[in-house]
C-alpha cells in the first residue's frame, strides 16, 4: 500500500522531490489530488518505507 509523505503545490516540485527520493533508493511516485479549483501533488512511497523516506526529506532541508 502506498502512503503520502509530502504534499507540494506544483508538478515541477513533485518531480524534483520524487527524483531525489529515487536517487536515495526509494520507490516513489507522484499523485495529483484536486479539490475544486486547487491541485496539489502527493509524494507517495510504499508504507514500509514511509518513515525512512520522511527522515530523508527532513534531512534534505526541503524548501519550496
Amino acid at each position: 500500500m502506498w502512503k503520502a509523505i509530502y504534499i507540494v503545490a506544483n508538478q515541477a516540485q513533485a518531480d524534483k522531490l520524487c527524483g531525489s527520493l529515487t536517487e536515495e533508493g526509494f520507490l516513489a511516485r507522484v499523485k495529483s489530488v484536486s479539490c475544486e479549483e486547487d491541485t496539489a501533488f502527493e509524494i507517495q512511497v510504499p508504507e514500509a518505507e514511509a518513515e525512512d523516506a520522511q527522515t530523508v526529506i527532513s534531512n534534505m532541508g526541503v524548501e519550496f
